[in-house]
């Protein structure tokens, strides 16, 4: 009996020095900011006890795009293509809740309506009425639930490597989500977050993992530290996804762009080609040497993209307008 005791209270004190070894603790909130925030930075008060983190940059007289980033990202995902395109669009990037420098939600609510909310803030924050809606993973999940809930604000659609579809073909999701759906992960990923486990998903990420950065990883390690942004993980994937409202994406009444990473082992290629079918009149492009990711890892093909379906859609637009001035 007391050699089973001692067994078992060895255990207990390897676990707990093993925690405090590898616990890796939150990162400090305004360091944080100084850090990862810039001239273009905002924050606006959500009206739940939250503030949003975003960004209103590039050309003020330009059609506005709204840059949605994915799943245990950042807007700055999106910096590449804003370097690329602000010479003629007005780019607004925020971070959704429980991302990046926004933090988690006040009331825990991760859902698509919260989220939808929060961007509708930011761009009635900056007084854009419309814009184009540009969503990665998540993020391509948001905006197509956005053009069904307030098609009033929603331009056209950009998708890239968009969540949602419904079709037989599952998801095999990467090794940090593959964690927080564990029940050990439950327990030990508000703490034990090691930068290796976000190396080792941002590489799954990636077509070409030698174009991940140490300075794009310790990015992504520090934010997903920031204060509540692990809780607020585990808690979005407790939150329902609504698969049903994949029965209704062919009621979307605005232009769609479809971009794709050929190798994109997160959401393969065939949900391009279910949205591609379900949505009429949509475009898809895909890109062969690009993963889950392609905005940071081939920004140049998928600025040139987005630009061109923009300038395309406006003159379409402006056509239509000038008919219906005339008839």
């Amino acid at each position: 009996m007391k050699t089973t005791f001692r067994i078992l209270l060895a255990l207990v004190v390897i676990l707990v020095a093993a925690f405090f070894i590898f616990r890796t603790p939150d990162t400090d909130r305004v360091e944080m900011v100084a850090k990862y925030s810039n001239d273009a930075s905002q924050f606006v008060d959500d009206g739940a006890g939250g503030k949003i983190h975003y960004r209103d940059e590039g050309n003020k007289d330009g059609p506005a795009i709204l840059l949605i980033h994915g799943s245990s990202s950042l807007l700055q995902t999106w910096e590449p293509v804003v370097a690329l395109l602000g010479d003629k669009y007005r780019l607004i990037s925020l971070d959704l809740y429980g991302h990046g420098l926004t933090g988690p939600q006040a009331e825990g609510d991760y859902s698509a309506d919260a989220n939808i909310t929060a961007a509708v803030k930011v761009l009635d924050t900056v007084g854009v009425e419309q814009a184009y809606w540009v969503g990665n993973s998540m993020g391509g999940w948001l905006s197509w639930r956005a053009g069904l809930a307030v098609p009033e604000r929603v331009s056209g659609l950009v998708l890239i490597d968009a969540s949602g579809a419904q079709i037989d073909k599952k998801i095999k999701p990467y090794l940090g989500a593959r964690l927080a759906r564990s029940s050990i992960g439950q327990l030990l990923l508000p703490e034990i977050t090691p930068k290796f486990l976000v190396r080792s998903s941002l590489e799954e990420n990636f077509a070409q993992p030698e174009r991940l950065t140490d300075e794009l990883v310790m990015r992504y390690w520090e934010l997903l530290r920031f204060p509540g942004n692990r809780q607020a993980t585990l808690a979005r994937g407790k939150t329902p996804r609504e698969p049903e409202k994949w029965n209704e994406i062919g009621n979307l009444n605005m232009p769609v762009l479809l971009l794709w990473g050929e190798q994109d082992k997160v959401i393969p290629v065939s949900h391009a080609k279910a949205f591609e079918a379900a949505i009429s009149g949509s475009k898809l492009i895909i890109y062969n040497d690009a993963g889950h990711l392609p905005m940071e890892e081939t920004p140049d093909q998928v600025a040139r993209d987005i630009g061109a379906w923009i300038e395309g859609t406006e003159a379409i637009n402006g056509q239509q307008a000038e008919l219906e001035e005339a008839g």
